[in-house]
């Protein structure tokens, strides 16, 4: 799930958004087609490292030897394309002194990218040899997700079926930069005319509660607690899910309504900071572990570009001091003190002095640092146009906000269902 952003040799032409809709399935044939093909990867993985090749180029004597075979063509280049990426990453792993002595079994699995085709009365047809086909029934939600649009890739597994597809959308017209600020207990988004904080402290009871429901398990059977226990888990991650779909779709709305881009930071490397062994609680450990922050970065920009919002992915040295800087005056915000309950999620600017929410800080800063960046990759008249427009939004952008940011609070329960923005 993507965007990919094509030129024409203009400014923004339009967006190939892809996605994926996975049906069940239970055919025997197509198991026994993944092992033919598991074993295929098996011996060309072997046979790129007896000769050290590693791309598909090289691959041409190996092909070569699946001549007398019965597998078509599509399963073939397939095989041979995933040993070549196999054989690329154990080499990368290996360049960075991790050694590879026991390789993991590969996941049964096979990616085409043709030989497949769907009637029009949504009967998929999966090559299994020359002339031979599996044939299945697409259920009602497959078909009308397929209608009008490009299928790209069928990914086969022993018990589902993943078909890629495709659409062009043209981007917005962009009048502004909303900075999105993930949290483990929200999600912060706007720009300084109006900042949104969708609650997802629901999401955090959820997994305390799933936890405390799994430690007080007390079978002696350790193989049935773990069947229970994912059971518990999998509902769990259903739930939170949910919510995070129904927050995302709300502030990709938002943008595609006002003429936003979307400005997320850099977190990766984050879970480094929670390592056992950082004089850090175990509580404390698992409720940052847990915190979905990779899933919530994903939905955002496969749905962005599929309503043709473009994306932008701050750096880490452009996001630094994003919440500990004011937003308005660029001065170095001070913690309240531990006994200051009422002040727990705010930071107070002495030049100003005003407490300022942390998470709308960080997103009203993070507003302005997109808006930098898309200025700096714009023409020069454009970019002039866009810093100056009539709303004011990218000038008060750049020399700070005046005014009182109004911050507007939503369930993400109900997030999904809102038709206009709530009143404070």
């Amino acid at each position: 799930m993507r965007a990919l952003l094509i030129f024409d040799g203009r400014l923004n032409c339009y967006l190939r958004a892809t996605k994926t809709v996975v049906q069940k399935h239970d055919s025997q044939l197509l198991r026994a087609l993944l092992d033919g093909c598991l074993t295929v990867t098996y011996n060309a993985i072997q046979y790129g490292r007896d000769n050290e090749i590693s791309n598909r180029k090289g691959m041409k004597g190996f092909y070569a030897t699946l001549k007398g075979t019965n597998l078509p063509s599509c399963y073939k280049v397939a095989t041979i394309t995933r040993a070549c990426a196999i054989l690329r990453s154990r080499a990368k792993s290996e360049r960075r002194g991790i050694a590879v002595r026991h390789p993991k079994p590969l996941r049964p699995m096979i990616c085409i990218i043709s030989g497949f085709f769907i009637t029009a009365k949504g009967r998929l047809f999966v090559p299994l040899a020359r002339d031979r086909y599996e044939d299945i029934l697409l259920n009602r939600h497959v078909q009308s997700v397929l209608r009008n649009v490009a299928v790209r890739s069928l990914t086969v597994t022993s018990g589902s079926l993943s078909i890629c597809y495709s659409k062009e959308t043209r981007p917005v017209d962009i009048r502004s930069v909303y900075g999105v600020d993930r949290n483990e207990k929200n999600l912060t988004f706007g720009n300084l005319e109006k900042v949104i904080q969708i609650d997802l402290s629901r999401a955090v009871r959820i997994r305390r509660a799933t936890r405390r429901m799994v430690k007080s398990f007390r079978r002696n059977d350790f193989r049935i607690r773990k069947i229970i226990a994912s059971k518990y888990w999998k509902r769990a991650s259903n739930r939170t899910s949910q919510m995070m779909h129904a927050a995302t779709n709300f502030a990709v709305r938002s943008a595609v309504e006002n003429h936003a881009e979307l400005a997320l930071e850099d977190l990766g490397g984050i879970r480094r900071m929670y390592h056992r062994g950082r004089s850090q609680g175990r509580d404390y450990r698992f409720r940052l572990n847990s915190w979905a922050y990779g899933r919530t970065h994903r939905m955002l920009e496969y749905k962005a570009g599929w309503y043709g919002v473009t994306f932008i992915r701050l750096t880490k040295a452009e996001t630094r001091g994003s919440s500990t800087s004011h937003h308005a005056c660029g001065e170095r915000l001070r913690s309240p003190e531990r006994s200051d309950v009422a002040h727990r999620r705010m930071l107070w600017c002495e030049a100003c002095n005003v407490w300022v929410d942390r998470d709308v800080n960080a997103a009203l800063n993070l507003s302005k640092r997109g808006l930098t960046r898309l200025a700096s990759s714009l023409p020069q008249q454009v970019a002039r146009e866009l810093l100056t427009g009539e709303k004011g939004e990218a000038r008060e952008a750049v020399r700070g906000n005046e005014t009182a940011t109004p911050i507007l609070r939503v369930d993400a329960s109900k997030s999904g269902v809102r038709a206009h923005y709530p009143s404070t």
